[in-house]
């Protein structure tokens, strides 16, 4: 792989796109921003009774990937939020994406609307490595549904894959936030990119105002992701063979809301699922940890952001998230559920995984 895309895929990972997602709110307590009292402000109960009035956004981390070489890059189109046509809707428009050497092609500009609510939805065919984590159950909460991606305002036969957990799932159900993966087939001919994807968290951010102040909160959950390794070059028993692999992990975070806030993220019992043989196996090196990060407060909204690196590999890449939902009315004040998303890679471009996570308090 060039040095160029390597560059590529540095940058992308520190880009936390804006997913226009089907409205949000706010409300809550636990604190003021600059003395800035809270507003009375109402969140909805859900994300899927959300309205285009509301503040709802997220994080992706997208991605170009050629299963056939086994190689995955991270890309660089701008994900921008917009009013979202229904309660509890995701909308994610995508500019021109450039595809990265030696295609050099340009994919289209497209928009695609999901709703994680969506009853069409089916569980996920595949062995799902979410099935074999041992630490919080999560059997068959994964789903897939398609929509078809919309260029110049006109729908097209062009299907973009959603695999995402089930918010009304049993086991983990999810009140503010969704958490997923979207895949779409290039439409410029490239058998260098055939496809273009992205990991992503969304939901009803908390209005950075009514985060506490004080107080800590520990948070638990899921990362689901993708893993291409083209190379078998000191990969380690830790690390998988050579070929793309579908992630999971448990995941764990903590937050101390003082000062500037400090947030840290790290995920454990890692299976993947390889793509072309359906295949489970456990990947301890490709368990996560991340820096510590401080807490951006906006008015109506909130963010992390910092370094994170995998166990074995020497993968480092860039994280982002935020806190989602109305903050608890006892102390620690904390906001129920947090989410991300991140891009890792090693310093030769042929280990590479991307990936979001979803976090309940």
């Amino acid at each position: 792989m060039t040095r160029s895309v390597r560059n590529i895929f540095l940058a992308a990972g520190a880009f936390s796109g804006l997913l226009a997602l089907g409205g949000c709110g706010g409300g809550g307590g636990g604190g003021s921003l600059n003395g800035v009292p809270p507003v009375a402000f109402t969140y909805p109960s859900s994300l899927a009774t959300s309205t285009s009035s509301d503040t709802v956004d997220g994080f992706i981390s997208p991605y170009a990937i050629n299963t056939g070489t086994s190689t995955l890059v991270s890309v660089l189109p701008s994900v921008s939020g917009s009013t979202t046509p229904s309660a509890g809707s995701i909308k994610i428009s995508v500019d021109p994406i450039a595809l990265p050497s030696p295609s050099s092609a340009i994919e289209p500009a497209f928009v695609v609307t999901f709703n994680p609510a969506d009853i069409t939805s089916t569980p996920l065919s595949l062995a799902s490595p979410l099935d074999s984590l041992p630490t919080l159950p999560c059997t068959g909460c994964l789903k897939t549904v398609q929509a078809p991606a919309i260029v110049n305002g006109v729908p097209t036969t062009t299907m973009v894959t959603f695999t995402y957990l089930d918010p009304t799932s049993a086991s983990f159900p999810l009140t503010y936030s969704a958490l997923g993966m979207w895949t779409k087939p290039t439409t410029v001919g490239s058998l260098d990119w055939p496809y273009v994807g992205g990991a992503f968290s969304a939901g009803v951010l908390t209005r950075g105002i009514d985060l506490p102040t004080t107080g800590t909160a520990s948070y638990n959950g899921y990362f689901i992701g993708r893993y291409a390794a083209s190379t078998s070059g000191a990969l380690g028993s830790s690390l998988p063979a050579p070929g793309t692999y579908l992630v999971g992990a448990n995941a764990q975070a903590s937050a101390d809301f003082s000062g500037a806030g400090a947030v840290t993220f790290m995920t454990s019992g890692t299976m993947v699922t390889n793509e072309a043989t359906s295949v489970v196996s456990a990947a301890s090196g490709l368990n996560l940890a991340s820096s510590t990060m401080t807490i951006n407060r906006g008015l109506t909204s909130n963010s992390f952001a910092g370094s994170v690196g995998t166990q074995a590999g020497g993968m480092v890449g860039q994280i982002v998230g935020g806190f989602y939902g109305q903050p608890a009315t006892t102390a620690p004040f904390a906001p129920p559920e947090m989410g991300g998303s991140l891009s890792v890679g090693d310093s030769t471009g042929n280990k590479n995984m991307v990936g979001s996570f979803a976090l309940k308090r």
